[in-house]
C-alpha cells in the first residue's frame, strides 16, 4: 500500500499575527450558530442522536480536508508555522452536544458558538462544534473556529460545503479521507519553505532579490520574536495584561427582509454593505471630530488569492460629525470602491475609531445539514473585543441576519435598535437626514 504523501503548507507572515501570543489568540476565535430543524437529528425522548450527528459531519467534513491540519512550529521560529497533517485526528474530540433545551437570544448566541470555554488547543485543528437543542424544538450548531485557519469569506465556503443546497441522508458508512503524513519533525518546515523559495526563484539573481526585498533585521526581529514568546506569555501573566486587552462584551441581534433593505440602500446610492456600515456609525454617540469604522475588503478579485484561507484587506471608512444617513453612505461606497480599484484610501479626516462593520452574503436559497433545513443563522463579529461596537450581517435565504458586539459599558441593545431602524426603514421620505447624530441619538 502507498504511503500517503507528506503535507506541508506554510502559513503567510500576515496570518501569524493572529496567533503572535495568547491574548491576541484568544481574541481571533470566530464562531457562528446555525439553527436547523430538529425532528431529523432528535430522538423520541427530544435527545440529540449522536450517531446520526457523526454519521453526518463525516460525510460533511470530508469535503473540508482542511479541518484535519494542525500546527506546526518551525525550530528557532526560523519560519512562520506550517499547517500539517493531525495522524491522531479524531472526530469526537471536536464535537459536544447539550440536550438542555436552551433559547436563542443575543445573550445566548456566544456560548451555543461555544465561547466562554477554554480557547481551542493548539496542538490539534483549531476548530471544535457543539450541538444544542433549542426550545423550540430546532437544534443549534455552534462552531468555533480560530481566525488563523481562514478569513471570513473562506468560512463562509466551509459552511457552503458542509450544508447542501437539497437534503441527503446521512450515510452511516461515510469515512473521513486519511489527512495525509506529517513530516517527521518540524526541521523539515523550513526545508520546505526553502526548496519553494528556490522553485520561485530559480536563478541566483531573483533568489537574491527576492531575499533582499524585505529588510534583514526585520527578519531576524521576526524569528527573534517567536523565539521570545514563553518571556511575553510570562510577562502577560505576571502583569494580569489579558484582563485589560480582553474585557467582557455582550451581543444582540436581529433580522430584517434583506432585499428591501437593498432597495432602499440602491435609493441611497449604495449598497446593501455600505447602508449597513452607515447604520453602524450611527449607533454611537457622535464625535466632533465625525466617526470612523474599520470594513473588510476581499481581494479575492478576478482569481487573485482564490486559493488562501486569508486575503482580506481592512478599510478605513470615515463619517463627518451630523451627516445623515445619504451622505455617509455616500462616502463610505465612494471610500471603499477606491481601495477596491487599488487607488488607496481617500484623504479624508481622522474621526473616533469605534469597530468594524461587514455584510457577508451566504446563501440566497435554503441549505441543509444531512435531512435538516437550515432555518436561521447567527455569526458573531471578529472585531477588538475593546471595540465600542463591531457588526456582521449575513445574508441567507431572503433575510439579513445582524449580530452586534460591544463592551459591557455600552447599551449594546439600543445599537441594534437603531441599526434595524436604519436598515429597516432606511429610505423612507420621513427621514430627515438634516437632523444632525445628537438629536438622533436622543430620539433613538
Amino acid at each position: 500500500m502507498t504511503r500517503p504523501p507528506v503535507r506541508v503548507e506554510l502559513i503567510r507572515t500576515l496570518d501569524e499575527q493572529k496567533i503572535v501570543d495568547s491574548i491576541v489568540y484568544e481574541a481571533m476565535h470566530i464562531g457562528a450558530v446555525i439553527v436547523m430543524d430538529g425532528a431529523p437529528f432528535l430522538r423520541p425522548d427530544g435527545t440529540i442522536d449522536r450517531e446520526r450527528i457523526h454519521a453526518q459531519l463525516r460525510s460533511s467534513l470530508g469535503r473540508v480536508p482542511e479541518f484535519s491540519m494542525r500546527l506546526m512550529h518551525a525550530p528557532l521560529g526560523i519560519t512562520t508555522p506550517a499547517w500539517v497533517p493531525d495522524e491522531h485526528f479524531d472526530l469526537r474530540d471536536h464535537v459536544t452536544f447539550d440536550d438542555s433545551p436552551t433559547p436563542l437570544t443575543g445573550e445566548t448566541v456566544p456560548a451555543l458558538a461555544g465561547f466562554g470555554r477554554p480557547p481551542l488547543p493548539q496542538d490539534r485543528p483549531l476548530w471544535d462544534v457543539r450541538f444544542t437543542v433549542l426550545d423550540t424544538g430546532e437544534i443549534a450548531l455552534g462552531a468555533r473556529m480560530h481566525h488563523v485557519v481562514g478569513d471570513g469569506e473562506w468560512g463562509f465556503s466551509v459552511i457552503k460545503r458542509v450544508t447542501r443546497p437539497e437534503p441527503q441522508t446521512p450515510d452511516h458508512s461515510a469515512a473521513l479521507p486519511h489527512p495525509g503524513r506529517p513530516p517527521r519533525t518540524s526541521l523539515a518546515i523550513p526545508v520546505v519553505a526553502l526548496r519553494r523559495f528556490l522553485a520561485a526563484n530559480p536563478t541566483p539573481a531573483a533568489a537574491w532579490h527576492e531575499y533582499w526585498r524585505k529588510p534583514f533585521v526585520k527578519r531576524v526581529r521576526r524569528a527573534g520574536g517567536r523565539c521570545i514568546r514563553p518571556l511575553k506569555e510570562h510577562w502577560i501573566r505576571r502583569t494580569g495584561m489579558r484582563d485589560r486587552m480582553l474585557p467582557a462584551t455582550r451581543t444582540a441581534m436581529f433580522e430584517v427582509d434583506a432585499s428591501r433593505a437593498a432597495r432602499d440602500a440602491a435609493r441611497l446610492r449604495g449598497s446593501l454593505t455600505d447602508l449597513l456600515v452607515a447604520a453602524a456609525t450611527r449607533a454611537v454617540d457622535d464625535d466632533e471630530r465625525g466617526i470612523d469604522l474599520m470594513v473588510p475588503v476581499s481581494r479575492r478579485r478576478r482569481g487573485a488569492g482564490g486559493d488562501s484561507r486569508n486575503h482580506i484587506s481592512m478599510a478605513r471608512v470615515h463619517t463627518a460629525p451630523g451627516a445623515g444617513l445619504a451622505d455617509r453612505v455616500a462616502g463610505i461606497r465612494e471610500t471603499v470602491r477606491a481601495i477596491v480599484r487599488g487607488e488607496g484610501e481617500p484623504d479624508t479626516p481622522r474621526g473616533r475609531m469605534v469597530g468594524y462593520a461587514t455584510l457577508m452574503q451566504l446563501s440566497d436559497r435554503p441549505l441543509w445539514f444531512g435531512d435538516a433545513r437550515v432555518t436561521r443563522i447567527a455569526f458573531l463579529p471578529a472585531g477588538d473585543p475593546r471595540s465600542e461596537i463591531s457588526v456582521l450581517g449575513t445574508v441567507y435565504d431572503g433575510t439579513l441576519y445582524t449580530t452586534i458586539a460591544s463592551r459591557l459599558e455600552f447599551d449594546v441593545d439600543a445599537m441594534a435598535g437603531r441599526i434595524r431602524a436604519d436598515l429597516a426603514d432606511a429610505a423612507a421620505p420621513a427621514r430627515a437626514d438634516a437632523v444632525d447624530g445628537s438629536d438622533r441619538q436622543e430620539a433613538a
